[in-house]
């Protein structure tokens, strides 16, 4: 099977995409090639370094590829990375208080629509930046289908939603500050954005983590980035839990076992010659009980509420030099 080699370009990064701070560098990617699809990517000859904002804490990598090379690579292997799902979906659980009275519901990430397909919201939607034809069917007759970058800007009813869900998502933003006030947007005053993603400061290495090795993802949260965007935004944090990967927490102990074989022998040389020759990479696999996600709730606070009216104040006291 294998992979094939695709050069694409890349553009360098010093600012923080989501507040504009130079960046400190806190480790670098080993690797010479990002694995993709079916595709070898290597990295830029200059290599790629992580970041970290000195003002919001998010980490960023030093090289992300260019919007047209990101969408040339992800139209052509999103539908063969992420397959559907049986059973539960792991995410159900968590959700379940903020899903009372619900009515509206948008899945940016949907993806094959396993989520979807076991919400019972009277409206049902969906966001990719691709098609999948078994989402379509979830949601076909009582929603909408959002096709495009968030980044960008997306065509779509502007009726926004009781609740939006983004799981793993937040990490694949080239233009974080852009794409964070689009997803708002799909937000009612009083629903809730919730979220799933990678802490980076779970792991005492982010360079050596699985997750700054993957292609797709370009940045890397944590609690303090998310107080960031509630200082900025009507936002407040309802929930932030540090949890296993959603697909790690609903997995077999058939699968727990090979995952860790894999996860140990990754290191090995010939054993990372030979699962690359058969078409993955032992690199992108972490371990069965590794924490190092956050489940994140962000309420949308209602417009004349006191938290901002709170905020209000005090953003008017630091102007005028009375705070």
């Amino acid at each position: 099977m294998g992979f094939r080699r695709l050069d694409i370009d890349y553009q360098e990064i010093t600012c923080c995409p989501l507040c504009g701070q130079d960046g400190a560098e806190r480790s670098v990617l080993r690797r010479p090639s990002y694995y993709f699809a079916r595709f070898e990517i290597p990295l830029p000859r200059t290599g790629v370094a992580l970041l970290e904002c000195p003002h919001c804490s998010l980490l960023f990598k030093s090289a992300t590829p260019t919007a047209q090379s990101c969408d040339a690579v992800m139209l052509n292997g999103a539908t063969d990375v992420w397959r559907p799902k049986t059973g539960e979906h792991p995410a159900l659980p968590m959700m379940r208080p903020y899903m009372e009275g619900a009515e509206s519901f948008l899945d940016i990430g949907a993806s094959n629509g396993d989520l979807l397909a076991q919400i019972g919201a009277r409206r049902l939607s969906a966001m990719d930046i691709v098609q999948y034809a078994p989402c379509k069917a979830v949601i076909d007759g009582r929603g909408e289908y959002i096709i495009g970058q968030l980044e960008k800007g997306v065509t779509w009813s502007n009726q926004p939603y009781d609740v939006v869900t983004a799981f793993d998502v937040f990490e694949h933003f080239l233009e974080a500050d852009s794409a964070v006030s689009n997803v708002l947007a799909f937000v009612k005053s009083g629903g809730y954005l919730v979220i799933e993603t990678g802490d980076w400061r779970t792991v005492p290495d982010p360079g050596s983590w699985y997750y700054t090795n993957l292609f797709e993802h370009q940045i890397f949260w944590t609690r303090r980035t998310f107080e960031y965007l509630q200082e900025r935004f009507p936002l407040a944090i309802t929930q932030y839990s540090l949890v296993n990967h959603k697909g790690r927490r609903a997995m077999g102990l058939a699968k727990r076992i090979a995952l860790s074989a894999i996860v140990r022998l990754a290191p090995n040389p010939l054993f990372r010659k030979a699962m690359l020759n058969a078409g993955r990479d032992p690199g992108h696999f972490g371990a069965p009980g590794l924490v190092d996600h956050a489940f994140v709730v962000l309420k949308r606070l209602e417009a004349g509420s006191e938290a901002i009216q709170g905020r209000t104040a005090m953003a008017a006291a630091v102007a005028t030099g009375d705070l």
